[in-house]
C-alpha cells in the first residue's frame, strides 16, 4: 500500500471553517476565482475540506498533549481537533488500530507475490463496494471493501479456504450476503 501523511494512524482532514486558517496558494487561489463566480463560500469551503492540500500538511498527531505533541512552539497550521482520539499514542496502544492493519497489509505485499503478478478480474459490485478476484494458477483471492458507512449486498460465490486479512468476519459475510459499513477483507477461495 502506500501510505501518506499520518493516513497510517487515520488522520482525517483538518475541518476548516475560514479561509483565515487555509494556507495552500491553489486553494486560496481557487477561492478567489470562485467567489468571483458567484459561488457560495460555504461550497467553496467544502471543496477546500475535501481537496485542500493543507489538509497533508498539518501537524503529525503524535499523542493528546498541546499541539498533539508536534511542538511547543505554534505550529504554521493548526493542530485537528480530533488529535485527542487520532494519534500515535492511541495507535500504537490498540492493537485492532489502522497502524497495526497497515503493518499486516504490507506483511501480506512482501510475502504474496500473486498481488501483482496474477489475472486481474474487476467485480461488479454495488456502487460504494470495491471487489476484485487475483487468479494465480489454481489458487483464487478474493479481495472486497465496503467504502461507505452503510450496509451493502454483496453477491459471491465459493468459500473460504483462509483469511489473509479483515476487519470483520469474512465467513459470515459469504453466509449473508451482507457486509457492514466499512467491511473489508482478502480471503483465498476454494474451488
Amino acid at each position: 500500500p502506500y501510505i501518506y501523511q499520518g493516513e497510517e494512524i487515520g488522520m482525517t482532514n483538518y475541518p476548516f471553517e475560514t479561509l483565515d486558517q487555509v494556507e495552500d496558494i491553489e486553494s486560496l487561489n481557487y477561492a478567489r476565482e470562485a467567489l468571483e463566480k458567484g459561488v457560495p463560500m460555504e461550497e467553496i469551503m467544502d471543496s477546500i475540506r475535501v481537496i485542500g492540500r493543507d489538509n497533508a500538511r498539518t501537524p503529525m498527531q503524535w499523542d493528546k498533549s498541546k499541539n498533539a505533541g508536534f511542538s511547543t512552539g505554534q505550529p504554521w497550521l493548526a493542530v485537528n481537533p480530533n488529535h485527542q482520539e487520532i494519534n500515535v499514542q492511541e495507535a500504537l496502544a490498540n492493537p485492532d488500530s489502522i497502524f497495526y492493519t497497515y503493518q499486516k497489509l504490507v506483511q501480506i505485499r512482501k510475502e504474496n507475490s500473486w498481488l501483482i503478478r496474477s489475472d486481474f478480474e474487476l467485480l461488479e459490485t454495488a456502487d460504494k463496494v470495491f471487489a476484485y478476484i487475483r487468479k494465480d494458477g489454481d489458487r483464487r483471492f478474493l479481495v472486497v471493501a465496503n467504502l461507505s458507512n452503510e450496509e451493502q449486498d454483496l453477491i459471491v460465490e465459493g468459500n473460504v479456504k483462509s483469511v489473509l486479512i479483515e476487519n470483520t468476519a469474512a465467513q459470515e459475510v459469504f453466509e449473508k450476503q451482507i457486509l457492514a459499513p466499512w467491511d473489508a477483507f482478502c480471503v483465498e477461495l476454494t474451488d
